[in-house]
């Protein structure tokens, strides 16, 4: 097209205006899907601090020092490998932890932990820690694990509980796409709106161009259209 001719003004605009319109929708974006990236985890975690709870409230230490852990906190941890795990552990020597107690859909397995989850639980008491790691079936999960002191208690029991995250993950790319898709289609439609504005909007530049090349091809001894006030002067200056 003649318009996007070098050098060309309707180019230059075209391109500032579209350039800065893609680049604020691309920054919007991130920010939508990191937003919600964050709030669903947020939620995620929840949930299982929920789980934290109820095995907390249910688990009992017997004389001999063994941890009873309730008989039910969710019935998928009641399933051999249903995608939601917990276990319960001791602080051991060198950073490690000793399982002592884990639900049934764990079976024979345990739920791999950070090597640092120890100093991070010690660094600040009574907050959970969550991480991601990996499930009996190599699934992955999110994990949450909180250090509590059971009522006559010398040494403090570590609670973990872990989901399979992949719900979580499939909800997070279905949102990234839908985004993309919505914002790719408002992004050519800002694209082409800015065209057709920049057109339009220099509708009476084109006009006087049109009409100087008249004068000089002598079908006109002077400019009769009338202009933008930007333009007057200049249409004024040629007529003189």
């Amino acid at each position: 097209m003649e318009i996007f001719r070098r050098p060309s003004l309707v180019r230059r605009l075209v391109v500032l205006a579209a350039g800065w319109s893609l680049a604020a929708l691309l920054i919007s974006a991130l920010v939508m899907v990191l937003l919600f990236q964050q709030s669903a985890l947020r939620r995620f975690n929840q949930n299982l601090a929920e789980l934290v709870d109820n095995l907390v409230a249910g688990s009992t230490l017997k004389a001999d020092g063994s941890v009873v852990a309730p008989a039910l906190t969710d019935l998928r941890a009641l399933r051999a490998y249903s995608g939601k795990y917990w276990q319960i552990a001791r602080p051991a020597e060198h950073g490690q932890i000793r399982i002592v107690e884990r639900s049934r859909s764990l079976w024979d397995s345990e739920l791999p932990t950070p090597k640092d989850l120890i100093s991070r639980l010690n660094a600040h008491p009574g907050v959970p820690v969550s991480y991601d790691t990996r499930g009996p079936l190599s699934e992955p999960l999110r994990a949450l694990a909180s250090q509590v002191r059971l009522p006559d208690s010398r040494i403090p029991l570590i609670f973990i509980v872990g989901e399979d995250r992949r719900d979580l993950d499939r909800d997070i790319r279905r949102f990234t796409t839908a985004t993309a898709i919505i914002l790719l289609a408002l992004g050519a439609g800002l694209v082409g709106a800015v065209v057709i504005q920049v057109q339009v909007g220099l509708t009476p530049l084109f006009a006087l161009r049109r009409e100087i090349a008249e004068v000089r091809g002598g079908k006109s001894d002077h400019i009769l259209g009338t202009y933008p006030s930007e333009l007057t002067p200049l249409a004024e200056e040629l007529n003189a």
